[in-house]
């Protein structure tokens, strides 16, 4: 929604604010029965057992709370605002952190809980489709040298269910077996929790394409066959150009972004 408020020239800059406390003590009896009773939340006591994405030993998710805060504004807006900042003696002058290139939502009440992985496909292709025509950036360049956040969230390890089943599927389905091997795939939630209103992910986005570094998928010890052979972070050094993300939700709630470096024109 803010990019829009920026390409439509409604907004010059939008400052996007996001917090929630889910796994607070308000919230957690209410939220956490309601996932049990949907049997995705985890039972494990210890994290390294609970917290498991795309491990064969996935159970459940954990709910998860924070903040974050983002501003995003456009580049005469930003050329205009460092001319006209004063030196300040100690302070480097504001630079570009990233840039965002494309976002793509939609709600069609196609699914209501569970992931559907044909919609998620579908939806995936369109927005990789739209990225090409806009921006020349063709999928394969994204898989060779991008990341992708998941939305992966540790339900139990179904090949009929799982969130990670039905995401990788889906990306299976738009990028192809060859370039899914590429793809270097991330899990934010692994670490965080799972939020139900603050997108961790893309401000690790913009992390990892300003310090090339990226975060390993946390826990990952037992490889799931179900899931084939895909790429799953171990950490350390990466060069990447862009951060692919994904974000669901229930009803049928799907979003893609797609972020580059600052260096990128």
């Amino acid at each position: 929604m803010a990019q829009d408020m920026l390409i439509s020239g409604r907004a010059e800059g939008v400052v996007v604010v996001a917090g929630d406390n889910g796994s607070g003590g308000t919230l957690l009896p209410w939220l956490g029965s309601g996932f049990r009773a949907l049997g995705a939340a985890t039972t494990k006591e210890a994290v390294e057992d609970a917290s498991c994405p795309f491990d064969r030993r996935r159970s459940g998710m954990i709910l998860g709370a924070g903040g974050i805060g983002m501003v995003l504004e456009t580049e005469s807006s930003y050329c205009q605002r460092r001319s006209e900042l004063p030196p300040i003696e100690g302070c480097p002058p504001p630079s570009i952190r990233a840039r965002l290139l494309a976002t793509q939502y939609s709600n069609s009440a196609f699914h209501g809980a569970a992931l559907d992985r044909g919609h998620i496909a579908s939806e995936l292709r369109r927005f990789l489709e739209d990225v090409e025509l806009v921006h020349g950036i063709c999928k394969a360049e994204i898989a060779t040298h991008g990341v992708y956040f998941s939305h992966e969230t540790s339900t139990h390890a179904s090949p009929a269910a799982s969130c990670a089943g039905n995401e990788v599927a889906a990306l299976r389905a738009a990028f192809g077996d060859e370039l899914l091997s590429k793809l270097l795939i991330l899990n934010t939630k692994g670490f965080t929790g799972h939020p139900m209103g603050v997108s961790f992910e893309d401000v690790a986005a913009v992390e990892v394409l300003m310090r090339q570094v990226v975060p390993p998928v946390p826990n990952y010890k037992e490889r799931d066959e179900y899931l084939g052979d895909i790429n799953i972070s171990r950490g350390g050094p990466y060069a990447c150009r862009y951060a692919l993300r994904f974000a669901a939700g229930f009803g049928s709630q799907v979003a893609f972004a797609l972020y580059a470096s600052s260096q990128h024109e």
